[in-house]
This record gives C-alpha cells, structure tokens and sequence, in this order.
C-alpha cells in the first residue's frame, strides 16, 4: 500500500522560500573549501519549531512554521484521520491510520546534522517520505533514547508484529528491524539500551486478546534474539513506559516493574493502591527518562508510583472534585507533569518538588462532546500547544502563561511538534495509543 503515500505538490509561502535559501545558502558554505584553514563552528538556526497537523475538512497534513503561523506544506492522506507522533529525534511525523493498516512518515524539515569538525542545522521544506509501514493494525507507539517502536496488534488472520526504526534509517529509507509474534495482541513494546521488551500472549488465552507476560529480547545486527520470559504474571496487561530507572507495564491486579539497573533486568510486582475499587486497574503508564517516579493512570485517578519505596508506593494526584483528565503528560526533561481537565483548566505538577500543583492556567470554557483536543509539547522550549478545533494554544510551562492563540483556519484532529530539539536532549515517551 504504499502508493498511497505518494508525495503532493506544497504550496510554499514567502517564509519557506528564505528558509530554503539559507539553507541552500549553508550547504555551500559547509561545503566549500575557502583555504583558510579555520575551523567550522556550529552553524545553528534560531527556531521555534514546526507542528504538524491534520486538517479533517481537507485530509491533508499540514506543516505549521511556528515562527510566522504559516503552513508551509500541505500533503493529502487518504483513508481514516491519523494519530500523529514525533520520531525519536523530532524531525518526522509518525502518521499512524490503523483501520487502514498503514504508518505514514513526514519530514518536517528541521535537522541537525554531523559534519565531524561542526555541527550543522538546516531548514527545509516539509515532505512526504516514500516509506510506509504496511502490516495490520499499527496501534502502540512509543518513542524513547534513539529508536521508535510501532506494535502491531494483528487479527485474527494476521499475527502481532513490532518494528523498529530511528531518524537515522528512515533518512535512508529503512528501518531497523522488525520482530514477528507467534500470535495477535494489543501489546506494546519498548526499546531500552539495545534490548527489546515486548508482550507475550499464551495461545491458551482466548478470552481477552490483552496480553498476560513480558518477553525481553536483545538486537543482534538486524534480528533480535531471544533471552527471557518473565515468570511474574502481569494479567491484561495494557500500558507501559519506562524512565531511566525502571520500566512499568500496567496489569490488572497491579504493576509490573522491571529494573533496568540491575544485572539481567530483574522483575518486581506491585499490587494495586490499595484506595482503588474492586474491578479498577492502572491501564496507562506515563514517564519520563529524568524522572524517577511513574505515573500510573486508573480511569480520572492520577497514582504517582514510587517503585523503590518502601514506605508509600503510591500516592494520588488531585485534579479536583469532578475533574475527568483528557490528556497528560511530561514536558521534554520532566520538570513538568501536566494534566488537561475535561473543565478546560491546564494544571501543572512540579515533580522535583513531591509533586506539589505549580499553578492552574484556565486555557477555555469547559469543552464540548464535539470539541477536537490533543496536547504535544516542544523539544526546544518549556512550551506546551494545546489543539482545540481550529486553534492552538502555546502555553509556557514555567509559569502556566499563555503565550498566544494560533488561529488555524481549518480543523485539526491531531497535532506533533517537531523541529531541532535543545542539546542534551534525551527523551521517553509513555505509549502512546492508536484507535
């Protein structure tokens, strides 16, 4: 299927047009010999960033340049609206279309790249990769160090599948390497420090297609092999993340918490908060790699968990009385955790100081059954974009300010920045969901 991610003409305003001139600008300049004799020095461009966005009224993804509010790219997508992800290193837009069994790639156009004595940013115009994903089902994503992980749940004449990839091989027009599951599942699979922690449903599971165990397997050139099965059971295991500490899968009767310090990655089991009722779980898992504690999410309740504790594993995240969440998450390093309540409030959790509430921005009127809402934030800047229809929000994540509105023009279902993220930039994402 994939012709059916061809490449579109983009119309290019006046801002995309400078852009590909420095750039081109650059390349002669790096790539030029002067005779001089000086070095190079990092040649970097001052940016905020682009987001992309998938406009439902046209069925296109657009590139938004952040720095002047201009589309600068518009590519049509046929079939069901996409979830929109960031790659790795933020410069692609992971486009995952799941009823249509299809995971679409964009370029957004920012990169740094090596030129062994200087590093060198560029600013290109967005475009369409010619690489698709084509197996059945693609439904987890998750992003963290330098790889990103596509799970594919499979059916019931199609085996689960997970495929791997970094900014690096879909430059190039690959990926890294995929591993094919004996059965289908709505698994998950994270890919932490060369090892591959995946999902393993027995065959003798026949009333839930969730998954009950955890596989680790190790990457060996372009194949993984095989190491272990935990022996610790995680029933209808739905959710995981990891930081740079541990690695959490939601389970029904609690969390399964594998530490990725220790020698062999051991396994440890917590029950569940003993405040949660009869027939409630934890199924969705949020870290991030600087922070030590996870998130465990069980329907609007928010449990910080503390895997090492030996006193309080848990405690509660207060949004207040009535508040449903309708996203969370951590900014890029994890200073910040927040929550988007169904009330239209932004509260902003400070988890270097016990998590305590920083503030509370009142970004809109309570939203309605029909309102578009998703959140993602920026790899440069403590900032945050809130899409809600057909505008987007920037929120400074310091202070809970609103920065400014970007009035779109269209309606936007989905939404990912990317752009040239801040050195030392090294993140994790929680899994992130597809339907």
């Amino acid at each position: 299927m994939s012709d059916r991610s061809r490449q579109f003409p983009s119309r290019l305003r006046p801002m995309a047009i400078s852009l590909l001139l420095v750039s081109a600008a650059m390349l002669t300049a790096c790539g030029g010999s002067s005779g001089s004799g000086d070095e190079h020095e990092h040649t970097d461009i001052d940016t905020a960033g682009r987001l992309a966005l998938f406009d439902t009224d046209a069925s296109q993804l657009k590139v938004l340049d952040l720095d002047n509010s201009e589309v600068l790219a518009s590519m049509a997508m046929d079939g069901e609206a996409p979830s929109l992800y960031a790659s790795p290193g933020n410069r692609y837009a992971v486009a995952i279309q799941r009823g249509d069994d299809l995971v679409s790639f964009v370029d957004g156009g920012l990169y740094t790249e090596d030129h062994g004595d200087h590093m060198h940013d560029y600013a290109e115009t967005p475009s369409m990769l010619s690489l698709t994903l084509n197996d059945h089902k693609p439904t987890h994503y998750s992003s963290g160090e330098g790889e990103g992980v596509v799970f594919f749940d499979g059916g019931e004449a199609a085996s689960s599948k997970v495929t791997v990839f970094s900014d690096a091989t879909l430059g190039s027009g690959a990926t890294v390497a995929s591993l094919p599951l004996d059965n289908n599942m709505h698994g998950v699979a994270k890919m932490i420090d060369g090892h591959l922690f995946v999902t393993y449903r027995d065959s003798s599971i026949t009333d839930t297609t969730l998954p009950a165990a955890v596989e680790r397997y190790h990457l060996d050139g372009s194949d993984f092999e095989f190491e272990e099965r935990y022996s610790q059971a995680c029933p209808r295991l739905h959710g995981a993340a990891a930081n740079a500490h541990s690695l959490g899968f939601g389970c029904s009767d609690g969390v399964l918490v594998i530490d990725l310090h220790e020698a062999g990655y051991p396994a440890t089991k917590l029950d569940n908060p003993e405040s949660l009722a009869e027939g409630s779980r934890i199924g969705t898992v949020v870290a991030n790699h600087d922070v030590e504690e996870l998130v465990g999410i069980a329907g609007d309740r928010l449990f910080v968990i503390h895997p090492e504790s030996t006193t309080e594993v848990y405690h509660e995240l207060e949004l207040g009385e009535g508040v449903s969440r309708l996203a969370q998450g951590f900014t890029t390093h994890g200073e910040v955790f927040y929550v988007l309540g169904d009330d239209g409030d932004l509260r902003l959790f400070d988890p270097a100081s016990d998590w305590a509430l920083m503030t509370t921005a009142e970004l809109m009127d309570a939203p309605g059954e029909g309102d578009t809402l998703a959140v993602t934030t920026s790899a440069a800047q403590e900032r945050l974009f809130v899409l809600h229809n057909q505008s987007v929000i920037e929120v400074d994540t310091t202070d809970g300010d609103i920065v400014r509105t970007i009035n779109l023009g269209f309606s936007a279902s989905a939404i990912a920045w990317l752009g040239l993220a801040e050195a030392g930039h090294d993140h994790d994402h929680e899994e992130e969901h597809s339907h």
